[in-house]
């Protein structure tokens, strides 16, 4: 038997969903700066040359452990409200990063890793221009809204939006209180911060702002 035959009977004993698996466990764990395709191969015994069959190269790999990550979360569904359609992808995407903090980042990295992306970035578009935007705008819109909506759930997912400790107040207490007056005044609500409130006040008024947009933009010509 050819070399070249029995590596291809090697590369077929173990699936590309197996590995996928595999591999999604592994950087759930470990986070990108302990994961490596060497690594991975070693966890599930197989040779790395394997795993660059079935996905090409590591930034294929990274993609499809986004993609895979992304199917833990409900689909949403356009509904007769375009506002309640961009709420409903929000939250969506704030679940997947409560869900997979270590994996969300690669959200970021690829415009999109799956049909599920494409999916809800139609109904942000759709809403955009149920909302009386113009495809301009809609299109800018649409892409800050992501940037808002992933930058939020990230922050959320790192920590960042929590309340504070003690000791973070004890430290904001000893700012200077004439250069840093509002700061220190917000200390109780900062220790009292609910992240799922703020992220809900804060989809409302990017909601509430494409409101004022479209009611000041010109109307679409009829021609």
């Amino acid at each position: 038997m050819a070399v070249a035959d029995v590596k291809s009977r090697a590369r077929r004993k173990i699936s590309k969903l197996a590995i996928l698996e595999a591999a999604l466990k592994l950087f759930a764990d470990e986070g990108e700066a302990g994961f490596s395709i060497r690594k991975l191969a070693m966890v599930i015994g197989v040779d790395p040359m394997t795993i660059l069959h079935h996905f090409q190269s590591k930034d294929g790999l990274l993609r499809a452990i986004a993609a895979q990550a992304i199917q833990s979360i409900d689909v949403p569904v356009a509904t007769a409200s375009w506002q309640n359609d961009l709420r409903t992808v929000a939250e969506a995407y704030r679940e997947l990063a409560r869900q997979n903090p270590r994996i969300f980042h690669l959200h970021f990295r690829y415009y999109s890793t799956s049909p599920t992306d494409h999916i809800e970035g139609e109904l942000v578009y759709s809403a955009m221009r149920r909302a009386g935007l113009s495809d301009r705008d809609a299109v800018g819109l649409g892409l800050a809204f992501y940037a808002f909506v992933l930058g939020f759930a990230l922050a959320e997912a790192e920590g960042l939006l929590r309340p504070i400790s003690d000791d973070d107040a004890a430290e904001l207490d000893a700012l200077d209180p004439v250069e840093f007056k509002t700061t220190r005044e917000l200390v109780p609500s900062l220790k009292a911060l609910d992240p799922a409130e703020a992220f809900a006040a804060a989809t409302t008024a990017f909601i509430d702002g494409i409101c004022d947009l479209a009611r000041r933009e010109p109307p679409k010509s009829l021609a």
